[in-house]
């Protein structure tokens, strides 16, 4: 494969430090197997023009074409001269927005993927007033390409936006591990503070030195060394001096990566009050390097940053990164290098990176395969997704495996492997109770740990995938023959990183409406219109590009509520459709050792639900996805729980307050979120929430609650919210469709 990046943004002796980022890039992709040869040409600016016009840079072959974006007839140069320089590639790569200009009106005969980091795009506040403007008119340039990649979901939300169903997708920006420097042992009572990027607005060096000074007020010995350069560095000595801490900021200026490294050694905490970051590379590196960090709330960080080593401050307060400072300081103090640098592990090294743009390249090149180079020979050896791996756990020999493993081989074997994880049992003896036939067709793997949960054998098994897409079974539950086919039938549609499918109750014809999708909807599905939520756990197909973007694993040792925060976050966050009329999975009621039918404490049985309401990613959503979430809690987990304990005996003062706490932080996180509840549904609402109802009453209301089709059940209290989208009416008549629908 032969691949041409383009890109406004690269290293000149101007400007050495421009395009870092599509440096690191380019090598990870020329590191690839697949690749034979990776040139890049420079779209240089006058500004950094530094009069050279062929070079090896790092050992990447440039050719640099003068253009200035601003003038038509220079882009109209330009793209003449690209249209030699990019001949006989298989892909054109462009990096950069600016990069695209050249190739508006002509595209260019490879296969064409973008890569995509402008912060604007997510904060178009940070723009002047003309630029603000413009954008609108800039933005639809990223319809163009055949795929674009984002550096995170936060900028992929809103490239998808204008591109529809044209794939787009996130390659996170490159952040290598290496060697780890230990922790110092603090016995000088001194904290020390490290910041990388530029003196710039958007950074906000001011409110950093700011921070500094208050931090001083409280008592604390601390030092800020702030790595980088720009046209804030003389307001922010002044401020600085203005404040009495110039003896504790230090303005090195631009430093080379070594400086860079030997600071973070040095460090006890990252320190960038950001206003506005897509990637914000230099939090990533900190936190590769083992070092906590404090960080302004908007932008893509709060995708990787996780609680336990981060802080996410959202206002421009002084006073709120102090607080923020020494939470984290006190909280991170017994953690060592290695387990800060693990929450993020290789999950942005170049090999992850360079895999993900060799996928997207082959994806693109067998969608979209072009005369004259070597693109549908690629495609065809390169996708590595013509196979589905479908991972069954397993804990007990008593459970009907053989029937699972049958319907996998013999009804979907064509596009299917299979692996069985045996789970705290030995693999033979589930290889035992197969057919023999189907004993040499499955792939085993031996999980222990000590949980009845199948969260663990679950992430073990796709962990261990041979292929690039995944699927979940129950060892009691099947597939109904083409199901995995036409999951992936809908994947070729639509580009979604999970396609749904449909569920059966016991046997094929009884179809659990569940997601009450719209009834017309064949293309990408939406967390809100599409009542995803209702989806409680990830059944159907997964791209593990998406499950590693992400972060997500079921949660081990859960035996109820393993995987709602995982499909819940995958629907929100990632691509999805509903396989609205293929072949059902079909849920298996003949196991009575289920643990999600064990009667457990409420804070057992909906223990998952805290964790999930205090997750970043669940605080990121739109108010409206949160309220959808909150509902479906309510009415499937909370409600359910409810209504699968109906002796009140069991219901203790314990019980209730706990039951009564847990819809008290819903109805905090997702504010309105009862308001489509039915009259009888808010009833019943009203009892979970004050422990001193009587016990009967709290069941008698359960029990009214499931008369459907009464009108308590139909209307809510409020008639403006009749036509709810949550509302019975809708959510009803949308749950019918789901049933009746045809394949």
């Amino acid at each position: 494969m032969r691949v041409t990046a383009v890109t406004t943004w690269f290293p000149t002796t101007r400007a050495p430090a421009r395009g870092s980022f599509v440096v690191r890039d380019v090598h990870a992709i020329a590191a690839l197997p697949e690749v034979d040869e990776v040139r890049l040409v420079h779209l240089v600016p006058p500004a950094d023009d530094d009069g050279t016009r062929r070079l090896v840079h790092e050992g990447i072959e440039v050719l640099r074409i003068p253009m200035t974006v601003s003038d038509p007839r220079s882009i109209a140069r330009a793209a003449r001269a690209l249209r030699t320089a990019v001949a006989g590639a298989d892909v054109v790569h462009t990096m950069a927005l600016s990069s695209v200009l050249p190739f508006v009106l002509r595209h260019p005969c490879a296969a064409w993927i973008h890569t995509e980091h402008w912060s604007a795009l997510t904060t178009p506040a940070s723009l002047s007033g003309p630029a603000r403007a413009a954008l609108p008119a800039l933005v639809r340039l990223l319809r163009r390409p055949d795929t674009v990649t984002a550096v995170c979901e936060l900028l992929a939300r809103p490239i998808r936006a204008v591109r529809g169903a044209a794939p787009t997708t996130v390659v996170p920006c490159i952040v290598e591990p290496g060697p780890l420097t230990t922790r110092r042992d603090r016995a000088d009572g001194t904290l020390r503070l490290v910041s990388t990027g530029g003196l710039i607005e958007r950074k906000d060096p001011l409110v950093a030195v700011a921070t500094v000074a208050e931090l001083v007020a409280r008592g604390v010995d601390v030092r800020l060394t702030w790595l980088g350069d720009g046209p804030l560095r003389e307001a922010t000595l002044e401020r600085a001096r203005a404040l009495g801490v110039d003896d504790r900021v230090e303005l090195p200026g631009n430093v080379d990566g070594e400086r860079v490294r030997a600071e973070l050694g040095g460090a006890d905490l990252f320190f960038g009050p950001t206003r506005a970051d897509n990637f914000f590379v230099s939090a990533a590196e900190a936190l590769v390097a083992g070092r906590p960090v404090v960080l302004g709330a908007t932008g893509g960080q709060g995708e990787y940053v996780r609680a336990s080593v981060g802080r996410l401050v959202d206002v421009q307060d002084p006073v709120a990164y102090a607080d923020a400072i020494m939470d984290l300081d006190a909280a991170t103090r017994d953690l060592d290098a290695a387990q800060i640098a693990a929450t993020i592990g290789h999950a942005f090294s170049s090999a992850t990176v360079g895999r993900r743009y060799g996928e997207v390249y082959a994806a693109a090149l067998q969608r979209a395969p072009r005369a004259g180079g070597r693109s549908a020979a690629v495609a065809e050896g390169a996708v590595g997704e013509g196979r589905v791996e479908v991972v069954i756990a397993c804990h007990s020999v008593e459970r009907p495996l053989a029937r699972a493993v049958a319907s996998v081989l013999e009804g979907n074997g064509d596009v299917a492997d299979l692996t069985v994880v045996a789970h705290n049992i030995e693999p033979e003896a589930l290889r035992a109770q197969l057919a023999p036939e189907h004993r040499d067709a499955v792939r085993f793997l031996h999980h222990r740990d000590a949980h009845r949960s199948a969260s663990g054998p679950f992430n073990a098994g796709l962990a261990a995938s041979r292929h690039r897409l995944v699927s979940i079974l129950g060892s009691d539950d099947r597939l109904e023959p083409g199901a995995v086919a036409s999951w992936l039938a809908v994947r070729e549609r639509t580009g979604a990183e999970l396609v749904l499918t449909r569920l059966a109750l016991g046997r094929p014809g009884a179809i659990v409406p569940t997601p009450p999708v719209r009834p017309w909807r064949r293309g990408r599905t939406d967390l809100v219109r599409d009542r995803l939520a209702y989806r409680s756990a990830p059944l159907g197909l997964m791209d593990r590009v998406a499950l590693d973007r992400l972060g997500l694993r079921l949660v081990e040792g859960a035996g109820v509520g393993g995987d709602v925060a995982f499909v819940t976050r995958l629907c929100a966050e990632a691509s999805t459709a509903y396989d609205a009329g293929g072949p059902p999975y079909v849920i298996g009621e003949d196991a009575g050792d289920r643990v999600t039918y064990e009667v457990r404490p409420i804070d057992e049985q909906i223990g998952f639900v805290p964790p999930l309401l205090e997750a970043a990613w669940f605080a990121r959503l739109r108010p409206a996805a949160r309220r959808a979430i909150a509902v479906k809690i309510l009415r499937i987990h909370v409600f359910g729980a409810v209504h699968y304990r109906p002796d009140p005996a069991w219901w203790s003062a314990d019980q209730r307050t706990a039951l009564a706490a847990h819809c008290s932080a819903l109805l905090e996180a997702a504010p309105g979120c009862e308001a489509p509840l039915s009259r009888a549904e808010r009833s019943l609402l009203d009892a979970c929430l004050d422990p001193t109802v009587d016990a009967e009453v709290l069941i008698a209301r359960s029990v009214a609650r499931r008369r459907h089709g009464r009108p308590s059940t139909l209307v809510p209290r409020a008639l403006g919210h009749a036509l709810d989208r949550e509302a019975p009416l809708r959510f009803m008549g949308a749950s019918l469709a789901t049933r009746l629908r045809r394949r």
